[in-house]
């Protein structure tokens, strides 16, 4: 779309206004249009990889989940609906859709497309130990738990890959949920527990919705989650030096990372 209120006009024929562009986002451009009393996104992807996959998951989700309409796509750009978040998520909600979506794709084929990101926790152990003063003073027991965390899993499923506040949009309808470029094979309490970094003192509430709504409770699960938030974190900490955010507010995620993260060694 290189004119874009002129080619969201004539897909939608009704005269369309630039609004704004939403801050924060590193990866992808998101602009948004109104058309009357309708809001409508434009999602520009870095890299028509991303896209691709973004593509995939629509169809793969679309039945399951509440998403934003997609409109239109084409290379690496998304003609979706904009969906104004009127209030906090509904997290109780996005445990218990997220669980029945891991139900439903656990062991599934769906797995072995080239498509699906690979959530294998790799090489954590070795980052631990060479950049120790990141997880002082814990780094002994973090390396420990991640060099169990490398061993085969049982249970493989597909997962959101990226869950957390951003991604999960709430209005009268209910919960959205958007950006699945991470979308793909993983530990089915990988998606909980990065709920579970972010929200530790609903970590009951989480777990009890969750195990209501799988079909696949077993004796190891909470052993599972601690090892896959562990692994989550550590990931997150890596990250952050990429991230273009202050060194304070850097510091501030790292510190309550760690938090968290201790209370499950």
């Amino acid at each position: 779309m290189k004119n874009s209120e002129a080619d969201l006009s004539n897909l939608f024929g009704i005269e369309a206004h630039f609004s704004h562009n939403l801050e924060g986002f590193n990866r992808h451009k998101h602009s948004v249009y109104s058309l009357g009393d309708k809001k409508i996104i434009i999602k520009e992807f870095t890299e028509e990889r991303f896209a691709i996959r973004e593509k995939f998951f629509y169809e793969t989700f679309k039945d399951l989940c509440n998403l934003p309409r997609l409109y239109f796509s084409e290379e690496n750009i998304f003609v979706l609906d904009f969906i104004d978040s009127e209030n906090s998520p509904n997290l109780l909600s996005a445990v218990e859709d997220w669980a029945r979506i891991h139900s439903i794709f656990l062991g599934s084929e769906i797995l072995e497309n080239p498509l699906c990101a690979n959530h294998k926790l790799r090489n954590l152990a070795y980052y631990v130990s060479r950049n120790p003063k990141l997880f002082d003073p814990d780094s002994e027991k973090l390396k420990e738990v991640l060099l169990d965390e490398e061993r085969e899993r049982n249970y493989q499923t597909l997962i959101h890959g990226d869950l957390y506040k951003r991604n999960i949009l709430t209005n009268s309808q209910g919960n959205y949920y958007i950006d699945f470029e991470f979308s793909g094979k993983g530990h089915p309490v990988r998606d909980l527990s990065l709920l579970l970094l972010n929200y530790p003192i609903l970590k009951e509430d989480f777990l009890k919705i969750y195990r209501q709504n799988i079909s696949f409770d077993y004796e190891g699960i909470e052993e599972d989650i601690k090892k896959e938030l562990l692994g989550k974190g550590t990931q997150l900490i890596i990250g952050l030096k990429d991230l273009n955010i202050s060194k304070e507010k850097r510091k501030e995620i790292h510190e309550n990372l760690l938090r968290v993260m201790r209370t499950y060694l």
